[in-house]
């Protein structure tokens, strides 16, 4: 049953590319030097590498001709008391001199999912916000500006895993 469903997903969407099905998806352990921010004012940190051109283009940045892929940290944060989303940090390519920062909130609902979580940053910029559906607690994809998944390749996909200390 197992093969047959994945065999009707492969048919379905083709090549798209993100986390693997895992009963036991669970945060991986930080690959960086420096240890990921914790604490109960810390909703989770999320690693990935999308594609630059692709992504750039996305938020309207310019990068070089050369630019193949961007890695990237999300920190968000909470309310300790409420657990609300409240902000974050971006961090990584793009952002090598100075983090991107703002709010953020979730919210639910994308175009062929009402009932999807996304996260969104910059709800008070709407024309600079981006868009992240929440696959799971562990796992982050991004959405473009109209919150559709972005594909990606079997090579960089457009994925944030949660990183753990």
């Amino acid at each position: 049953m197992r093969k047959l469903m994945v065999m009707m997903l492969t048919i379905t969407f083709g090549n798209v590319y993100a986390q693997s099905e895992n009963l036991l998806n669970i945060p991986s352990k930080t690959t960086t030097r420096i240890p990921v921010e914790e604490g109960p004012n810390v909703w989770g940190v999320f690693h990935g590498r999308v594609p630059c051109q692709e992504m750039a283009k996305e938020l309207k940045m310019p990068v070089e001709s050369s630019c193949e892929k961007l890695k990237w940290a999300f920190t968000f944060y909470q309310d300790p008391a409420t657990r609300q989303l409240t902000a974050y940090k971006w961090e990584g390519s793009l952002f090598r001199n100075k983090p991107a920062e703002g709010k953020c909130v979730l919210l639910k609902g994308m175009p062929d999912n009402p009932d999807a979580v996304l996260v969104q940053l910059n709800p008070d910029k709407p024309e600079h916000s981006v868009f992240l559906l929440k696959g799971d607690d562990n796992v982050l994809f991004m959405l473009d500006s109209n919150k559709n998944l972005i594909k990606g390749t079997d090579y960089l996909s457009y994925t944030f895993n949660r990183v753990v200390n």
